[in-house]
């Protein structure tokens, strides 16, 4: 079961004077990860900033049940058209009227920055109470060729339309002039009925670095829909208006602050991930020739220069011994570029005995690591080292911690006395034990 547990935390140890295995690679690639991860920062943040993502939902419904008053009295307001009349060779009189609610007509008149071109305004037939409800055309002399057929007339109608622009605060912007065109014959016995069909739109919209909502109401031009009725009167053309009862809903949502923040905090574990994972094999390998390199050097040390009576309370690393020429080749000999071997040596097939050569000294000197540093031979060792120098065995009763573990597992028990007490007397006698060994020696 020990080599399926995967949750248990790794023991304490500190190698080459550090609390972390650190080498030069991994810091260079802590720096692009650093960097990288700040660069994306700064992009959220212009991002969530000039409000450049959003959630956009869209749905349809009925805007007679979904819109309030106040908001149908702007979806009913009028419409301004251009009217082109293009005559046959007949040279047809054609005279275009506007129809009021109260059935009144009056011609229409001719926009005022062009004199081919006739612009009007109508309403909604079935939201309005006044205003100009239709466009009929009535035909006055030349109706009829010399053949005694109606005459063709080309009719074009143009609206302003609006698009949609999620990107903008506004979202309806103008844009092109949008109609339709199409022949009619001046016969006052077919009745030709063109409407134009408008679709409502509402748009819901958050505000940007702000938690209100703003609300934009429009209606743009869906399609023309043609009817022709067969009856004798005056007029052989008409043009109204229609409105759809189902409406465009857009909901658009801005990202929020809390947004951007987790969207940063959520790519920050899978790229610290991906770093880890691309030093994490080179890290041991650099970890474990460091602490091999750094034996050997004070292995040959000792040898060049035998040290004895080291009083114990001294660290070894601070005695001045003279390296040699030959120790510090030796040092040299053991300085391998480990990330170019580990990283470049595969695409470098010239290298190829070198880098073979390399990753088995590195292999080898994991093996020695892995072998001797464990916690147990460590503390072991220590303890060997210490006996060699006072010249004394190693005894439980030595250690006032190993004592107390031995008395706790042989059940041994001192009744009358306090517990506190016990301790004390019994981290005194061991200090006193340890004052006489010394003494001896």
């Amino acid at each position: 079961m020990n080599k399926l547990d995967i949750l248990s935390s790794s023991p304490s140890i500190y190698f080459l004077k550090g609390k972390r295995g650190k080498n030069k690679l991994g810091g260079f690639f802590s720096l692009i990860f650093v960097l990288l991860l700040l660069a994306l920062a700064i992009y959220y943040i212009y991002v969530f900033y000039f409000g450049l993502e959003f959630n956009l939902i869209y749905y349809r419904d009925n805007f007679y049940s979904y819109f309030s008053d106040e908001q149908k009295e702007i979806i009913k307001e009028p419409k301004s058209f251009d009217l082109l009349i293009e005559k046959d060779n007949n040279q047809a009189k054609i005279i275009p009227y506007l129809m009021d609610y109260n059935n009144k007509y009056k011609p229409v008149e001719k926009c005022p920055d062009d004199s081919d071109y006739y612009c009007f305004d109508l309403v909604f037939n079935h939201l309005n109470k006044e205003g100009n409800r239709f466009l009929l055309f009535h035909c006055e002399d030349n109706c009829m060729d010399s053949q005694g057929n109606p005459s063709q007339i080309q009719i074009s109608i143009y609206t302003q339309n609006i698009e949609l622009n999620h990107s903008n605060d506004n979202p309806f912007q103008k844009s092109n002039l949008l109609g339709d065109s199409l022949t009619v014959a001046t016969d006052n016995k077919q009745y030709i009925n063109l409407m134009a069909e408008f679709t409502p739109i509402l748009y819901r919209s958050s505000e940007i670095l702000n938690t209100r909502e703003n609300i934009f109401i429009n209606k743009y031009l869906n399609n023309f829909r043609e009817r022709i009725t067969f009856h004798k009167g005056d007029f052989f053309f008409g043009f109204n208006l229609v409105i759809s009862t189902n409406c465009d809903i857009y909901i658009r949502e801005y990202r929020t602050l809390l947004d951007t923040l987790s969207k940063i905090g959520g790519l920050l574990s899978p790229l610290k991930l991906l770093f880890e994972i691309l030093i994490m094999f080179y890290s041991d390998y650099e970890i474990n020739s460091e602490i091999t390199k750094n034996v050997f050097s004070k292995i040959k040390n000792y040898e060049y220069k035998l040290v004895n009576h080291i009083p114990i309370e001294k660290n070894p690393d601070d005695i001045d011994i003279k390296i040699t020429n030959q120790n510090k080749l030796f040092r040299k000999k053991f300085n391998i570029n480990k990330g170019e071997q580990y990283f470049c040596g595969l695409f470098d097939c010239i290298n190829c005995v070198k880098r073979k050569r390399s990753i088995k000294i590195l292999q080898i000197c994991s093996d020695f690591i892995q072998t001797y540093l464990s916690a147990e031979n460590i503390i072991f060792n220590i303890l060997l080292f210490e006996s060699y120098y006072k010249n004394n065995p190693i005894k439980l009763s030595s250690n006032y911690y190993l004592s107390k573990i031995n008395m706790e597992i042989e059940n041994k028990e001192i009744f009358g006395e306090d517990e506190n007490e016990e301790d004390k007397k019994d981290e005194k006698d061991v200090k006193e034990e340890l004052i006489q060994m010394k003494d001896k020696n």
